[in-house]
């Protein structure tokens, strides 16, 4: 098993020191509480217990109130940190592209990465619903990649991912077959389903003898990939031109596709 670091280890990560860290954790024992009994509690001098105690309020991670003539003194729920830090951390992952721009070399090589395993998919599916708002990514799938794909996730997974996709406002373009187009209603729970017709979701479809494509093709940034939910392999490439290249070929097959919608078509 992993070594699995204290949370005043993890707090440390967030620009809070280590008796900052060892405050936050008595405030979360105590509720509400004076400097002072933070003080006995944590057994440190009362002038450092009210230094570190003003310096978690300015990093908001302590809250103060009057009660009186006293000042009180109360930790922020640690779920509303671990939504900050979930926030945060998504915001940095939507701005990585344009950093890593900074580093790029003129007529770099395609960068290409082969997973097998369940974990890079779900790689994929962080990137696309951390792309900036408003941002778009392009798929195109096969029944059968469509099936075994909603087979690998979870109702919960699924929610999480359609949940930040509406959140952060991306739009999807697809292009699947028009059996594919018929799966989502019977394998996607109603909850969810209400949540995909939620989405930023254009969609064309094509018959399966037209298109026999079974696999999963999605561009997102400078990225393709290719995923085979029945392998549970994922192959992408890194590279701004061949993502162009693949932009203009489905930008090709959508504009002929047949417009559709899930629940009824246009």
């Amino acid at each position: 098993m992993g070594y699995m670091a204290s949370p005043k280890e993890l707090l440390t990560h967030f620009s809070v020191t280590d008796d900052e860290a060892e405050i936050y954790l008595t405030l979360l024992k105590l509720g509400t509480a004076t400097a002072t009994e933070v003080s006995d509690k944590a057994r440190k001098k009362r002038t450092a217990v009210h230094f570190h105690l003003k310096k978690l309020v300015d990093k908001d991670l302590v809250r103060m109130t009057k009660n009186g003539r006293t000042f009180m003194f109360s930790a922020v729920a640690p779920s509303e940190l671990a939504t900050r830090f979930d926030r945060a951390t998504t915001d940095f992952k939507s701005i990585v592209p344009q950093l890593e721009v900074l580093q790029k070399i003129e007529g770099e090589a395609p960068r290409v990465q082969v997973t097998e395993s369940r974990a890079g998919y779900f790689k994929i599916y962080d990137e696309i619903s951390s792309l900036p708002e408003g941002d778009t990514f392009h798929a195109i799938e096969g029944a059968e990649a469509l099936r075994n794909e909603l087979t690998l996730l979870t109702s919960e997974e699924m929610k999480n991912f359609y949940s930040k996709i509406i959140s952060r406002n991306i739009e999807t373009k697809l292009i699947i077959t028009e059996e594919a187009a018929r799966i989502p209603s019977k394998m996607v729970t109603s909850e969810n389903y209400k949540l995909l017709k939620k989405r930023r979701l254009h969609v064309r479809t094509y018959p399966e003898s037209v298109l026999s494509f079974q696999g999963l093709s999605l561009m997102y940034g400078d990225t393709v990939a290719y995923l085979f939910p029945q392998t549970n392999l994922v192959v992408t490439i890194k590279h701004q031109e061949i993502a162009d290249s693949f932009k203009a070929m489905f930008d090709t097959l959508f504009n002929s596709g047949k417009s559709y919608s899930f629940g009824n078509v246009e």
